[in-house]
């Protein structure tokens, strides 16, 4: 056997030791993902080719993705300028339908007013042919007064005459 596996111990444990540099003879050790991009001092120089083909694959990724993101966001940004352009145009077809039915209602409410002030004159006017039928029917009643009055007077006179006559 080897004396480099095999050593003296002072203990007496029935596996074998280890090399003491860790290492075997002949084989490489792993490491993980990322010690294998950036090699460490130990170890001899790895070649570029394979750390800038990562890093140009990397920033490819990140640019297509960057690049996919602001093509989605343009899309977006059109589909939102052309539904508010249709939002407006429709606010606008709104709007002077409801211009016109101003128009139209304020039209009728000066028809309205029109024949209002027509109403008021005629009410006006009836209320003084109402006053004055008051007025004549108090004139009229006082002349029936005054003619019975008169009457009165007359019959008097008449009686007086024919108790004149009679007495002839």
């Amino acid at each position: 056997m080897d004396d480099k596996y095999m050593g003296a111990s002072s203990t007496s444990s029935p596996t074998l030791p280890l090399p003491a540099n860790g290492k075997q003879k002949g084989r490489r050790r792993r490491g993980s993902l990322f010690q294998a991009l950036i090699p460490s001092q130990t170890e001899g120089k790895r070649p570029l080719l394979p750390i800038v083909l990562a890093v140009l694959v990397w920033v490819g990724l990140a640019y297509a993705g960057y690049a996919f993101a602001v093509y989605t966001l343009d899309k977006q940004q059109q589909f939102v300028n052309q539904r508010i352009d249709q939002i407006q145009e429709n606010n606008q077809k709104q709007m002077k339908a409801l211009g016109d039915q101003l128009t139209l209602v304020q039209e009728e409410m000066q028809n309205v007013q029109k024949g209002l002030g027509n109403l008021e004159e005629d009410l006006a006017l009836t209320g003084e042919t109402i006053g004055g039928t008051n007025k004549t029917k108090e004139a009229l009643q006082d002349r029936v007064d005054q003619l019975n009055k008169q009457l009165v007077d007359l019959k008097a006179s008449l009686k007086k005459l024919e108790d004149a006559a009679r007495a002839w």
